[in-house]
């Protein structure tokens, strides 16, 4: 049960995480609010990271408003106020998005399962044979596609374990 109410396959950012960031060419980062089991609301964020101006602006135009922001590490000042919420004193928390990998895919549905078989009753998907879940991170929200047969239902991920 433990395993379920925490298991958070993104990683925690510390402030040497954003010197490696630039260090392998991705100065733009995407930082919006992020909702996981055990993680306090308001106070939890994700931060994605681009190498490309264009790429990263896309991603921050498909957050709603007051969702996150695009920030250039290159700019001392975006990247001061970054650090500055990476601090423990800070009372906030910042995870980066990584590829959501088979591993973790396996790990999170295993974790879940209850939850998500739960969701699934609750939408009355209708089953053809069984149901497939693939779970996958797009504009920093983690989502799930169920399908079974020719159905098939995406939703935040969240919204199916909280």
């Amino acid at each position: 049960m433990a395993d379920s109410l925490f298991y958070n396959p993104f990683l925690r950012i510390k402030d040497d995480t954003l010197k490696k960031l630039l260090g392998t060419g991705k100065r733009y980062v995407v930082i919006q609010r992020f909702q996981w089991p055990g993680q306090p609301p308001q106070k939890t964020f994700l931060l994605s990271a681009y190498a490309n101006e264009p790429e990263a602006r896309f991603h921050e135009q498909q957050l709603r408003p007051n969702e996150g922001k695009l920030q250039d590490l290159l700019d001392l000042n975006q990247y001061q106020a970054i650090s500055k919420l990476l601090k423990n004193e800070s009372g906030l928390t910042v995870f980066y998005n990584g590829t959501i990998d088979a591993k973790h895919e396996k790990r999170l549905q295993k974790a879940f399962v209850k939850n998500v078989s739960a969701y699934i009753h609750y939408i009355r998907m209708k089953k053809e044979d069984h149901y497939d879940v693939r779970i996958f991170a797009e504009y920093g929200r983690l989502k799930a596609e169920i399908t079974s047969g020719e159905n098939s239902h995406t939703a935040l991920f969240y919204d199916m374990i909280k």
